[in-house]
């Protein structure tokens, strides 16, 4: 029955036994047969067919969803087998956030070369959002501090980046007294994914309380470099992630701002086209980094 039902939907994708014959190389013979015996068993029309026409009932496209999960099923275990004595191979083209790149995915990426020789990776670095070409890439790393918008695109969520509100020595000295998240409003700051020069900052307790606070933008940019810069030289608070900042604050070169608010976590997707779109290669490196980002010391910062 299970397999019956393959072939139903192989037919009705096709759009007649002809087609779906020279697609699957069953001969037709035995496609019609066996859609005649699925019918006589199930005691329905599945198709209604002739000479001109070949029209799907209704229980036949019902039967036939069901079909194409079996058909897909089939093929994932046959692809897993087939894989599982092949080596990945061709060009595996990458997007990824300049800050992420060179902390963690440069590495990894000549990590994965090392381990598989035949496979050559681009590598270009963004802003962090969807790259506008993303026909160009197998797979974009994007962040997001919400939830992803609904797209024609498959999300897997690789990475939690922690972030913290900073800012130098010398800012802290020349501004008010910051005791709560109020006393931060229209203080001059460094902003990113902002485009007005007043905008309102996001911060969360420790106990998940969230408040807003209305910021003054001295400097807007899509870099995270270029802020965590700014912020050194004293030119106003900003928000980076503890990854790319605890060093500075180990040291004093920058503060906390406001102990116990942070700003939301950001979340790294790698994102693509479909499930069947990524070659052996792209699903290596995608279960490879999340397994790399999942092994690596999480320390939090009080």
């Amino acid at each position: 029955m299970h397999d019956d039902l393959a072939l139903l939907s192989l037919v009705i994708e096709a759009g007649g036994f002809t087609r779906a014959s020279a697609l699957s190389g069953i001969p037709k013979s035995r496609l019609s047969r066996r859609i005649d015996e699925l019918e006589k068993r199930l005691s329905v029309r599945l198709i209604e067919r002739s000479s001109r026409h070949f029209v799907p009932t209704p229980i036949g496209l019902d039967l036939a969803r069901r079909g194409e999960a079996i058909r897909t099923e089939g093929e994932n275990a046959l692809r897993i087998i087939q894989e599982s004595h092949s080596k990945p191979t061709g060009t595996l083209r990458i997007a990824c956030p300049a800050i992420l790149t060179d902390r963690v995915i440069a590495d990894f990426c000549i990590g994965f070369s090392t381990r598989n020789p035949m496979v050559t990776i681009t590598l270009d670095t963004t802003d962090g959002t969807k790259p506008p070409e993303m026909d160009r890439y197998d797979i974009a790393l994007i962040a997001s501090r919400g939830e992803l918008p609904d797209s024609d695109m498959i999300a897997r969520r690789v990475l939690r980046s922690e972030y913290v509100l900073v800012a130098s020595e010398e800012w802290l000295e020349a501004a008010p007294i910051i005791e709560e998240p109020g006393d931060l409003t229209n203080l001059s700051a460094i902003g990113w994914w902002e485009e007005d020069r007043t905008s309102l900052w996001r911060l969360v307790s420790l106990t998940d309380e969230v408040t807003e606070v209305p910021v003054r933008l001295r400097l807007i940019t899509n870099s995270l470099s270029v802020a965590h810069k700014f912020a050194l030289a004293g030119r106003g608070m900003t928000r980076l992630p503890l990854a790319q900042c605890r060093d500075d604050l180990e040291r004093g070169r920058l503060r906390l701002v406001l102990p116990g608010w942070r700003p939301p976590t950001v979340s790294i997707h790698a994102i693509y086209r479909t499930r069947h779109s990524l070659q052996l290669a792209g699903r290596m490196f995608l279960n490879e980094l999340a397994a790399h980002l999942a092994d690596r010391p999480r320390r939090v910062h009080d």
